[in-house]
């Protein structure tokens, strides 16, 4: 687990390097691990990944702003089947906004931020 754990914590540092002020690992086990990232504009970016086979089998990403209001939730969960690309969906400024997600990995969805965060 830990070279997985090695290689997010890179992939986020390489990606929004400049935006990012702390990376806090809050929960490491067998097949699991979350993450918070604390941006520069004081929002953060919750992660949670499931790995089986060291290839990441569920996650979500979800992007709160300083009140801890969501502002974008991506995530694989296969729970909304009507919606074009599923499992992938995100969460647009609550959760009951549920829309397609084109981010389909975890690196499209830290672009995704970056993105918007430039």
């Amino acid at each position: 687990m830990l070279p997985l754990l090695q290689a997010r914590i890179a992939s986020i540092w390489s990606i929004l390097a400049e935006f990012v002020t702390e990376v806090t690992v809050t929960r490491v086990d067998y097949h699991a691990f979350k993450f918070k990232v604390t941006l520069v504009n004081g929002t953060t970016i919750r992660i949670n990944e499931q790995y089986y086979h060291d290839t990441v089998e569920h996650y979500a990403y979800y992007w709160l702003d300083v009140d801890n209001h969501l502002l974008i939730g991506w995530d694989n969960a296969p729970h909304h089947t009507h919606l074009p690309g599923f499992p992938y969906h995100k969460h647009v400024g609550s959760q009951d906004n549920i829309q397609p997600s084109e981010e389909t990995t975890p690196e499209d969805i830290l672009i995704a931020i970056r993105a918007r965060l430039s």
